[in-house]
């Protein structure tokens, strides 16, 4: 065997001596690239190549989660920032499920109530409190991460310390930083969800205390701590519904008569926005009814004399002789009667909720109808054709009918029929076009470079 192989190299360098300069250079770099494919092909059927399992942990569970990989015989990597645990890809969705079920959340680059299932005899009161912070703080996280929407936040809690009965105490305020997933916009409902689901959480918090912004430092949320601004604020937002709605109403109903895309609505709502509470307390004297009567009667008979003379001590003193008297009757009647009556009250607490439509004006475009016409060259052409009167007035009841017209509030309405601007997308599907073939132009090349490679 070895007698072989040296007479192969024998060969190998005879054959090298003969061949040309560029004959050389060629078996070299042949040589090289063969030998990277091998090396490249066996990298990435060894399996070694590795994917991040978790990112952004926190460093109070990188050496947990070390240990729980340690323990699976798990292999890994943490890259430069130390924050980012890198596994082979085909042990990525098994560990994530692992850690799911053994830690609780795949989002484990926050910390929640776990903090206190240790307890720590020495810790101060001080400390108690900043720890049920950052826990309060990790649940909240974990509460808004769980939105389709979100892809991760953050939130941050100011929580003033407890002051005795003498002393005034300070309001919590919360700030919350949201990152979308690409292309994901929250809708304010949802906006309005998460600054309730903080203030909720938080004893005292109030919505308007909370602070929502995007990764990009864009304010989401319209917090405002005067009341009136922030509900003539939910004012226009119901406003521009109410006539949103209108619109839609008008142009489903005429887009089914003269075909999708052929009209357009626009409505304006003068609304009652005012929030008024009374109280309303009626009575009805011509239906009041006897309750109730109460009678008293009393009668005095008697008769007495009345002494006569001269008064004085003399006639006081016993023995005093009998100076007369006069007598005389008294007869006293007397009576007392109390009716009660029932009155009819009525007593309404009227509440009435902004939102009340006191007048529509209505303007609607609507587009004609179109004919094809062929000249006399043999082409066809399309010619614009007006509505009807008879269709417009046809039109004008529907949207009366659709929208709750009432002539006596000072409704108005306009129906117009005007062409429409049709627009030419030849020159988008021009360059539409233009793109896709490079893009397919760039993939053939790229492929094929590595499959001559």
């Amino acid at each position: 065997m070895p007698n072989f192989v040296n007479s192969l190299m024998v060969q190998f360098r005879e054959y090298y001596k003969n061949l040309t300069p560029a004959k050389r250079v060629s078996l070299m770099t042949a040589t090289v690239i063969v030998l990277g494919t091998i090396t490249v092909m066996g990298i990435m059927m060894s399996g070694k190549s590795y994917v991040p399992l978790l990112k952004d942990v926190a460093p109070e569970h990188v050496s947990l989660i070390i240990e729980k990989l340690k323990q699976k015989n798990i292999p890994f990597k943490l890259d430069e920032s130390g924050n980012v645990i890198l596994v082979p890809p085909e042990h990525v969705y098994t560990t994530q499920m692992a850690l799911m079920t053994e830690i609780g959340t795949k989002d484990i680059g926050t910390l929640g109530l776990e903090l206190f299932d240790k307890q720590d005899l020495g810790a101060t009161s001080s400390v108690q409190r900043i720890n049920y912070q950052r826990a309060l703080q990790g649940e909240l996280m974990r509460a808004i991460n769980s939105m389709e929407s979100v892809r991760r936040s953050k939130v941050i809690l100011a929580l003033p310390a407890k002051k005795t009965f003498l002393e005034e105490g300070g309001k919590p305020t919360a700030s919350v930083v949201l990152d979308l997933h690409p292309g994901k916009v929250l809708s304010p409902e949802q906006i309005k969800g998460i600054a309730n689901l903080v203030s909720a959480a938080v004893e005292n918090l109030e919505p308007e205390s909370v602070v929502v912004v995007d990764s990009r430092g864009k304010p989401l949320s319209k917090n405002t701590k005067n009341s009136s601004l922030a509900m003539s604020d939910d004012m226009i937002e119901i406003k521009q519904k109410r006539e949103r709605g209108f619109e839609e109403k008008i142009e489903e109903i005429l887009g089914k008569v003269v075909g999708q895309g052929k009209v357009i609505a626009s409505v304006d709502a003068t609304m009652d926005l005012r929030n008024v509470s009374s109280v309303e307390e009626s009575y009805d004297a011509d239906g009041s009814a006897v309750r109730s009567i109460q009678t008293e009667e009393e009668k005095l008979n008697g008769n007495r004399s009345n002494p006569t003379g001269v008064p004085g001590a003399r006639a006081n003193i016993p023995g005093a002789a009998e100076t007369g008297s006069v007598a005389f009757n008294q007869d006293v009647n007397k009576e007392y009667k109390t009716t009660n009556y029932d009155i009819p009250k009525t007593i309404k607490n009227v509440k009435e909720v902004p939102g009340k439509v006191e007048k529509l004006s209505i303007a609607v475009l609507v587009d004609g109808d179109y004919a094809t016409t062929k000249k006399e060259d043999g082409t066809s052409a399309r010619q614009w054709q007006a509505r009807s009167e008879e269709d417009l007035q046809k039109y004008t009841a529907l949207v009366k009918s659709a929208v709750g017209y009432n002539e006596k509030r000072g409704d108005s309405i306009s129906i117009q029929n005007i062409q429409f601007k049709e627009e030419d997308f030849s020159d988008s599907d021009q360059l539409l076009s233009t793109l896709e073939k490079r893009q397919m132009l760039s993939f053939a090349l790229r492929w094929s470079v590595i499959g001559l490679a």
